[in-house]
């Protein structure tokens, strides 16, 4: 049995508006953030009159280099990548200012391509959400990078459009003129056309916008990877943007979502409108991933598997006889559920699901009981783990929270987060690891001993006759618990 190992890396990004570090532990296809700061240099201010990067942005770009070496170097992380996009690439001083922070940070800063950034937020996209398909666009301060990711992710090299606010300049608070600008520049890309599927937003504008779509909503859960916006919403909320240039109340509104974007809420608006406008694209989907997950592939030459395992035991912390019992647990309970009509849109995709809940089956052993279901199915809900949509994070927390708590009441906003055939299968899965865990003392071993069946209106537990001793009445109470809840009766057998 083979345990993804962890390693820490970091990557710098230096960006037309932003100067980031980030540090993350990377874990075979999963990445978990530990750390995250950004400084707002300003790098490409007034770089499209001026052609030259901004000198105060210069300078506070530089100190933010000299802190970030001072974090890498006291947090011994020596595996990390610094990076310039747009502004370092169009200005005229670009390698001049490349040389200066080389000599901060004491290695090389490498200079990204349009392309480079096209390919390395496809990337990050798709080592963050499960089976992409359709057209990824990374909004920065001077450029949009665009590509296609899936089926047709090899047709096209992506390419880089001058359509970021610093590029546009003033006419981002002219409306008709900005719309006509980016219609025009949408309508001549080769990469928008022929693209299918949905429209993978990636970039702090772009996240900003999905922050107000929440709002807006009053969506329940304020997580934004993968969170999914359809038309009707992007219309309303860019209706919001777009006012708030004439309208205080607009303004305000907008502000108390990011106050230091909030001048560039219309144009990010006005973006997303047009691209779906020019598109047979169906709604967008938020990913908090791009560019830097991109760099950290190829850094650490990292697996393209699925992430939500991986991402799993990296943030509970699973240590192996955690990881052995939850891969077991899922063969254990496998058998018990009988297939339904797609959950998820394949039977592949179900099973996927029941997996990542049976591995944090035991991840919340250190909870204090009296709050141990509610702080599992928050944790569950809410973890920074990659690869899944909002309904399978919810399906997957209300299982955890049924398996610590048999008759566990989700809060009543989250109700709509899942089908209820959804509801019904986290319940069932939840009940049968409840069993699982008790029967076994959430040993692999033996589970693995053991077998879960239907015999026609039966379910039944058999064991070995070795392990006749953990058939406690604990055991035959959950066995019957996850029996009613299958509309079975139930029985052990002894081998």
């Amino acid at each position: 049995m083979s345990f993804p190992k962890s390693r820490l890396a970091g990557v710098i990004d230096i960006g037309s508006n932003s100067v980031r570090l980030v540090i993350c532990e990377v874990m075979g296809a999963s990445i978990l953030q530990t750390f995250n700061e950004k400084v707002m240099a300003g790098l490409g201010e007034g770089m499209p009159k001026t052609g030259h990067l901004s000198p105060k942005g210069v300078e506070a770009a530089l100190q933010a280099l000299s802190r970030y070496r001072a974090i890498l170097r006291a947090l011994n992380v020596e595996t990390y990548q610094a990076v310039a996009t747009a502004a370092v690439r169009m200005a005229g001083d670009g390698e001049v200012f490349l040389k200066q922070a080389a000599k901060v940070l004491g290695r090389p800063v490498r200079l990204l391509s349009g392309e480079d950034e096209a390919r390395l937020s496809a990337r990050g996209v798709d080592l963050s959400i499960h089976n992409p398909m359709g057209l990824i666009g990374d909004l920065g301060g001077s450029s949009l990078e665009l590509k296609r990711i899936g089926l047709e992710k090899g047709l096209d090299a992506g390419e880089s459009l001058m359509l970021g606010p610093l590029a546009l300049g003033d006419i981002v608070n002219d409306p008709k003129e900005l719309r006509k600008r980016v219609r025009e520049a949408l309508k001549a890309s080769e990469v928008i056309k022929g693209a299918k599927g949905r429209f993978y937003a990636v970039g702090g504008a772009w996240r900003a916008f999905g922050r107000l779509v929440m709002e807006m909503d009053k969506y329940p859960l304020h997580v934004l990877q993968g969170f999914q916006i359809n038309e009707g919403q992007v219309a309303r909320a860019a209706k919001l943007c777009l006012d708030s240039l004439t309208n205080p109340a607009a303004r305000q509104q907008i502000e108390t979502i990011d106050k230091k974007r909030a001048k560039h809420f219309p144009m990010a608006a006005v973006l997303i409108e047009e691209i779906l406008s020019v598109s047979a694209l169906e709604g967008v989907t938020i990913s908090a991933a791009g560019v830097r997950e991109g760099v950290l592939h190829d850094l650490l030459s990292m697996s393209l598997d699925d992430p939500l395992a991986d991402g799993i035991i990296a943030y509970a912390r699973l240590d192996h006889n955690q990881i052995a019992f939850g891969r077991a647990l899922h063969d254990f309970i496998s058998p018990a559920l009988i297939p339904q009509p797609d959950l998820f849109g394949s039977p592949a995709a179900d099973i996927r699901i029941e997996m990542a809940a049976c591995m944090m089956a035991d991840s919340a052993g250190r909870f204090h009981p009296d709050h141990r279901a509610e702080m599992a199915y928050d944790q569950a809900l809410r973890a920074p783990y990659l690869g899944v949509t909002h309904p399978e994070r919810a399906m997957i927390a209300h299982a955890i929270g049924c398996r610590y708590e048999k008759d566990f009441k989700r809060p009543v906003e989250h109700v709509a987060l899942t089908t209820e055939q959804q509801a019904e299968r986290a319940k069932q899965i939840g009940l049968l690891m409840r069993l699982g865990a008790v029967f076994s003392g959430r040993s692999g071993p033996i589970l693995q001993r053991a077998s879960l069946r239907r015999e026609g209106d039966v379910l039944a537990l058999e064991v070995h006759r070795k392990d006749a001793n953990l058939i406690s009445e604990t055991v035959e109470r959950r066995l019957a618990q996850a029996a009613n809840m299958l509309r079975l009766k139930s029985t052990t057998l002894v081998r």
